[in-house]
């Protein structure tokens, strides 16, 4: 719990320091605002597509030298807004991945991509006004999955005839949807609040929700044992978001932060899942910025590899009967995750 008033104590400060900068980018924002034309039914759709590649090649390197490397990855993001007079949709799509394939340093090493970062996320929110201009009846929608397939030895191919599929599209699938009030002070910063928000973990194929490694409920004897791999978690329970975004020294940095918290009233509600995210974006030229990213995950239900050998390598295997074998092995943890990358942002 600690951790969690850290991470929230952290946010309303930050928060608190954009605002009291927003004023000399006030002007700005509004001037790029307006560059964005709205389509004939009033939506308001952006997008951007970031790329990264990176790759390092050896001949007869000397000892020491290490191996070869090659790495690519991506992120891209579509938005679709609308905003009347007592209503307002805000839609978004994102998606990140990213991949390396390290050249044999051995005879004994496998070769193939290995994924670094996998995430498919949809939001949505509609508020409708209650009163004055930053009160909203507001219900929010959040959807997150993977894209690729990936196997235990987290390749994205099969290594070795023991190598099995771990995770693919729509296993996990993790949904939330939570009817709240939603507090808008300003165009840059929301508040918003659930007592009964809804979660669901849905695991569609039969095998990877016996890994039991994705949150999906479990049955236990009484003796403990496992007796049933479920394909799905429910959780009922309160949510709490902010988000912040806006645009500095002459819209030349773009700063977006989001904090999720969610309690689950039916099950260990003191254990309180966790997203933290964060975007700086810097405008090199028009079109062409530098992203940075950071974002932290945690959800008791969801385990996480730990690298116990500390060599920076995860290797867990994950068994059919769900038990786990190798150097390290899964357990409760927050996921960190950082990255830097060139993005070409377009309006359209």
């Amino acid at each position: 719990m600690k951790s969690l008033q850290t991470l929230f104590i952290s946010f309303l400060l930050f928060t608190a320091v954009n605002l009291c900068a927003q004023e000399a980018g006030e002007g700005r924002l509004k001037e790029v605002t307006g560059m964005i034309k709205a389509d004939s039914f009033g939506w308001t759709i952006g997008g951007g597509v970031g790329l990264d590649l990176s790759g390092m090649g050896l001949l007869n390197p000397k000892v020491g030298s290490g191996g070869n490397r090659i790495g690519i990855g991506g992120i891209g993001t579509l938005v679709a807004k609308r905003k009347e007079d007592k209503w307002f949709w805000d839609n978004g799509l994102a998606l990140q991945l990213s991949a390396q394939r390290l050249g044999k340093t051995s005879a004994n090493q496998a070769t193939g991509f290995q994924k670094n970062l996998d995430v498919l996320r949809l939001t949505s929110r509609y508020g409708h006004k209650m009163s004055g201009d930053k009160w909203f009846a507001a219900a929010d929608f959040f959807a997150q999955t993977l894209l690729l397939k990936t196997f235990s030895s987290n390749y994205l191919s099969a290594i070795s005839p023991t190598d099995r599929v771990v995770a693919k599209f729509f296993s996990p699938l993790q949904v939330t949807f939570s009817p709240g009030i939603d507090y808008k002070p300003n165009d840059h910063l929301s508040f918003f609040y659930s007592p009964i928000g809804i979660q669901l973990i849905y695991v569609a194929d039969d095998s990877i929700a016996r890994t039991g490694v994705h949150g999906n409920d479990i049955t236990r004897a009484a003796d403990g044992s496992i007796t049933e791999y479920k394909k799905s978690f429910f959780g009922f329970g309160s949510e709490f978001k902010a988000a912040y975004n806006n645009k500095y020294f002459n819209g030349r940095l773009s700063v977006t932060n989001g904090l999720r918290l969610f309690s689950n009233y039916l099950d260990g509600p003191q254990n309180v899942d966790v997203l933290f995210s964060n975007n700086f974006s810097i405008v090199i030229f028009k079109g062409l910025s530098l992203d940075l990213l950071a974002e932290y995950f945690y959800d008791n239900d969801v385990k996480v590899q730990k690298d116990l050998n500390d060599d920076g390598v995860y290797e867990v295997i994950v068994n059919p009967d769900g038990t786990t074998s190798g150097p390290d092995r899964l357990g409760r943890g927050g996921q960190w995750t950082g990255a830097f990358l060139l993005k070409y942002s377009m309006i359209f």
